[in-house]
């Protein structure tokens, strides 16, 4: 079994569920987890 970490900018909620959708039906995925960042801030 692998590991992989994807980063997908979407346009919109719809967009990014079709997205995650789509690769929760590739041959061999067996589950997927989300995280939405909404902003990053950096303090200096």
């Amino acid at each position: 079994p692998f590991d992989l970490i994807v980063m997908v900018a979407a346009a919109s909620i719809e967009e990014l569920d079709r997205v995650l959708d789509d690769i929760g039906l590739i041959e061999g995925v067996e589950r997927t987890t989300s995280s939405i960042i909404l902003s990053t801030r950096i303090r200096r």
